[in-house]
C-alpha cells in the first residue's frame, strides 16, 4: 500500500443533478462504485467525503473505505477535502489524491499515476491530461485544455482553443492540427498542507473567468505539474444523458 489517500467529495444536493450520488450506475449506487474504483489503486486509505447520511447508508458495508461528513455549506469539494483534512487530522505532508464523486469508471492507474506524478516532484499540484485528436474538442468549451512548459509545468488551463492556431483557425473550414493540444483531466494530487491553503485563498479572476478552480493556484503563483496517458478516462456523470451512456457502456 502507498502513503497517500484518495478522497471523494461527493454532494447530494447538486444543482444539476439531484440526489447523484445514490443514482444507480450498473444497478450500484454511484458514489459506491466511484469508491470501488479507488480501492483498485495501491492508496493507503480511500475517504467518501459526503454531505447526506443517505449517502452514507449507500456506503454501508465498505468497510475499507472511511466515510467522512462535511458540511453541506461546503462551495466546492476542495473545501469539503480541507474539512475532511481538519477532521481527521492528516499530516501536512500527505498526498492527497482528489477523485470526483461521479467519476464511476475512474481508471486505478490515473490515480496512482498522478501520486507517483506529486510524489517526485516540487509543484504544489499534479494533474493528468491527454492528446486531442478531434478538432472539435479543440473548440468545445466543455472541454477543458491545457498547456505546459519543457518541463511539463502548467502554464494555463482554458475552456478556449490553447495553443491558437493562427493561420489554422482563421481558414473556414478545419480538418487537422497543426500543433498538439492536450485535454486536461480533472483528477488532482496535492499534500494536505496545499488543499488546507488552497481552501483559504479566495477566487482569483482567472478562476471567474474561466471558471476552473485551478486557475486559483496558478494565478497565486503555486505549480501545477502536467502528466500525460495515452489512456483516455471515460467521462464523467454531470446529466441524465451522461448515465445513461455510462449504463450503456456497463452493458456491453
Amino acid at each position: 500500500m502507498r502513503d497517500y489517500v484518495v478522497a471523494i467529495p461527493a454532494r447530494y444536493a447538486s444543482t444539476r443533478f439531484p440526489g447523484k450520488p445514490l443514482v444507480l450506475v450498473g444497478g450500484i449506487p454511484m458514489i459506491k462504485r466511484v469508491c470501488m474504483q479507488a480501492l483498485k489503486s495501491d492508496a493507503k486509505k480511500v475517504v467518501a467525503c459526503i454531505d447526506d447520511e443517505r449517502v452514507e447508508s449507500a456506503l454501508a458495508g465498505m468497510d475499507k473505505v472511511k466515510v467522512c461528513m462535511t458540511s453541506q455549506e461546503c462551495r466546492c469539494g476542495t473545501d469539503r477535502l480541507a474539512e475532511m483534512v481538519e477532521k481527521l487530522n492528516i499530516e501536512d505532508d500527505t498526498i492527497i489524491v482528489n477523485v470526483q464523486g461521479d467519476e464511476p469508471l475512474i481508471n486505478p492507474e490515473h490515480i496512482r499515476q498522478v501520486a507517483d506524478l506529486l510524489e517526485k516532484s516540487n509543484a504544489d499540484m499534479s494533474t493528468l491530461c491527454f492528446k486531442i485528436d478531434n478538432v472539435k474538442d479543440v473548440f468545445d468549451p466543455n472541454c477543458v485544455k491545457v498547456v505546459f512548459d519543457k518541463n511539463n509545468m502548467a502554464m494555463y488551463f482554458s475552456r478556449a482553443p490553447i495553443p491558437y492556431e493562427r493561420e489554422n483557425f482563421r481558414n473556414g473550414e478545419i480538418s487537422d492540427l497543426e500543433f498538439e493540444h492536450y485535454h486536461h483531466i480533472g483528477i488532482y494530487a496535492y499534500r494536505a498542507k496545499t488543499v488546507l491553503n488552497y481552501s483559504k485563498m479566495p477566487q482569483v479572476t482567472l478562476e471567474k473567468c474561466e471558471s476552473l478552480e485551478q486557475l486559483r493556484l496558478l494565478q497565486n503563483g503555486m505549480s501545477i505539474v502536467v502528466g500525460v496517458t495515452d489512456n483516455p478516462p471515460e467521462t464523467g456523470v454531470d446529466t441524465p444523458e451522461d448515465l445513461e451512456r455510462i449504463n450503456s457502456i456497463l452493458k456491453n
